[in-house]
């Protein structure tokens, strides 16, 4: 079950675990009851596998601080030489 953040207009921002099939229903706020609208965010990836979440946070972290590398690692595409130009 997904976890979705709303916010109120007097309490401020709460989350919430509930099925994705409700996740655009009306929310009251669990301090005041008032309505809260649901903001939209990043899913929530608390329960992803530790070698995917450890992926997606390279991943997040490489568009604003990319890693360096001087090497090339992996294996080349299929039909392409590697370091051959054609």
């Amino acid at each position: 079950m997904p976890q979705y953040a709303f916010t109120c207009g007097s309490c401020g921002p709460f989350e919430v675990w509930r099925p994705a099939d409700d996740a655009g229903a009306p929310l009251p706020c669990p301090g005041c009851g008032a309505p809260a609208a649901r903001l939209f965010t990043a899913p929530g990836l608390r329960r992803l596998p530790t070698a995917n979440r450890a992926a997606r946070d390279r991943e997040e972290k490489s568009a604003s601080a990319p890693e360096v590398v001087t090497t090339k690692t992996g294996r080349p595409m299929p039909g392409h030489a590697h370091g051959h130009a054609h």
